[in-house]
């Protein structure tokens, strides 16, 4: 407590010197100064706290996709062909129009996403 005091009264006396400065004035400058700062950190604590709140991230409003009910239905449109295509060419050639029409109906439902969205 003692060096804080001290601290306090250096501080105070460096950056507003008076002339003729006694221990009673010093003392009072310092009492004035201990709450100021408590003050100061406390505000710089309350902005570091809302500065952090606002940096979180949020949790995004949902945006259109594909339903689960339409992924069904859509797995259930393209399964007969892929195990047809799984037997005739393989796995391997099967997985690669998988991939294609896979593409295609993600094209199609972005766009009817957009539609609707309008």
């Amino acid at each position: 407590m003692k060096r804080t005091a001290l601290l306090l009264i250096g501080i105070a006396l460096f950056f507003n010197p008076l002339p003729d400065v006694g221990v009673s004035q010093a003392l009072a400058q310092m009492d004035w100064l201990t709450p100021k700062l408590e003050s100061q950190r406390h505000d710089n604590l309350r902005q570091h706290q809302q500065r952090q709140r606002t940096h979180q991230r949020r949790p995004q409003s949902p945006r259109p996709g594909i339903s689960p009910q339409r992924m069904r239905q859509l797995m259930r449109q393209v399964e007969p062909e892929y195990r047809k295509r799984v037997q005739t060419y393989g796995k391997a050639k099967a997985d690669e129009w998988l991939k294609r029409t896979a593409y295609r109906l993600g094209v199609e439902e972005g766009r009817r996403a957009r539609r609707n969205l309008r």
